[in-house]
């Protein structure tokens, strides 16, 4: 299984690297981007001739999507992992 709190805290070093802090606020923000750019790229997607261009563009999307979120999480240190097993308990106990 992917280490996702690796995963946050590596890209989290990396945006140190390019801007010096982490401002969590402004990193949300940002995230709100690229859900409007995963909308577009999906819809491009679903769309148009060229799939498999478009259909990476849509995954690349998506991949910044969870790389802001664990960003987040790395400069809050929350263990992303544990709250996500946390809302997926939640979510399959609303199911019954």
């Amino acid at each position: 299984m992917t280490d996702l709190n690796a995963i946050a805290q590596r890209n989290y070093e990396t945006v140190l690297r390019r801007f010096d802090e982490v401002d969590t606020e402004l990193t949300l923000k940002h995230c709100a981007t690229e859900v409007v750019e995963a909308t577009i790229a999906y819809n491009e997607w679903s769309f148009f001739d060229n799939k498999k261009k478009r259909k990476e563009e849509f995954e690349n999307e998506l991949a910044d999507i969870i790389l802001c979120v664990l960003t987040c999480a790395a400069e809050e240190h929350i263990d992303i992992e544990k709250a996500i097993h946390r809302k997926l308990d939640y979510n399959e106990r609303r199911t019954d």
